[in-house]
């Protein structure tokens, strides 16, 4: 074989060898804007299903998400929230968003919630500024849900996620930060789902006063809430 073909075919080789080593070494990637099993333990114990959102206050995920979760948490219990939009600057600007107060169970489901940002991703949901928002954001969830902590950290600040080539999806944003993302835990398992259950783009030519009267009859809403039912025990 010439010298000339033994050096094409040893940098082909290298560079598919480059390519595919990251997988090699770690060839799970954590999906995004879908549910996937952490474990097989049920965090909510008993007849219950424990529902978290973690969230920040301009994320358009969160925002859709709030949506599809009113819509479901409505039948098992009282909601007190607000109204507000999601980030302007963002990819799906000012997309109409439930902020919840409160959640009163009357029912099996049990339903928690964290905001750790503000609106436009500058400082923490109460106005203070950090240096680090994936530092933060870990230090609250460890404080407010130790038992889910270990899969935040491993699946959005360890973990690369899907498509995002070769890094967690904590840092996948401007600045790094932790994401919108859900827990369901019951006798079926811990489920996670990080980034949004239907995509905002559905919610662009809705108002908020437009989404809370017609919720119920909106096909995409009843699309993520009947998601939502398939992980609930």
């Amino acid at each position: 074989m010439k010298l000339k073909n033994v050096i094409i075919l040893s940098a082909v080789t290298l560079f598919i060898l480059l390519l595919i080593l990251p997988y090699l070494l770690q060839p799970f990637e954590v999906p995004l804007n879908t549910f996937f099993k952490v474990s097989n333990i049920d965090y909510a114990e008993g007849n219950f299903t424990c529902i978290v959102f973690i969230s920040w206050y301009g994320c358009p995920y969160g925002a859709t998400d709030s949506w599809i979760l009113y819509a479901f948490l409505s039948h098992y219990g009282k909601i007190s929230f607000n109204i507000s939009y999601s980030d302007p600057n963002d990819i799906y600007p000012n997309t109409p968003a439930i902020i919840f107060l409160n959640f009163t169970p009357k029912s099996f489901i049990h339903f928690k919630f964290l905001y750790l940002y503000n609106r436009y991703l500058n400082a923490t949901a109460n106005g203070t500024i950090v240096n680090n928002f994936v530092y933060y954001g870990l230090e609250m969830i460890k404080t407010e849900f130790p038992q889910f902590y270990p899969y935040v950290r491993e699946y959005i600040t360890e973990k690369w996620a899907s498509g995002s080539f070769f890094q967690p999806v904590a840092y996948m944003g401007n600045p790094p930060h932790i994401p919108t993302f859900i827990i369901i835990s019951d006798k079926k398992g811990t489920y996670m789902l990080i980034g949004h259950i239907v995509s905002p783009s559905y919610f662009s030519e809705y108002n908020a006063t437009y989404l809370l009267k017609n919720y119920n009859d909106l096909s995409f809403i009843q699309e993520g809430v009947n998601i939502l039912e398939e992980y609930i025990g």
